[in-house]
């Protein structure tokens, strides 16, 4: 399997996640039992779609796209150590 299926297929999981949230937010709607959740929807939303969280399959789809073309021993800026400029600390 090369990594732009691979891509894809985390893709098609977002999506399903995303509409998996859609579908449980319309069924408690006025239900009167939505604070039984917890919130879960955004929790799903936030795996499926983050863009600040590194393991949201969006994320990890375009890591993938992104390697197809270069390998990430050659992508040096992504390394958490060039993420900050130590400033601050």
């Amino acid at each position: 399997m090369d990594k732009s299926e691979r891509a894809r297929m985390l893709n098609e999981a977002e999506r399903m996640l995303n509409e998996a949230a859609d579908l449980m937010d319309a069924a408690l709607r006025m239900s009167g039992i939505e604070q039984r959740s917890g919130g879960d929807s955004e929790t799903i939303r936030r795996i499926a779609s983050d863009p600040s969280y590194g393991g949201s399959l969006r994320n990890l789809a375009l890591d993938l796209e992104r390697l197809e073309d270069h390998p990430g021993w050659s992508q040096p800026l992504v390394s958490p150590k060039n993420l900050f400029d130590g400033k601050g600390f």
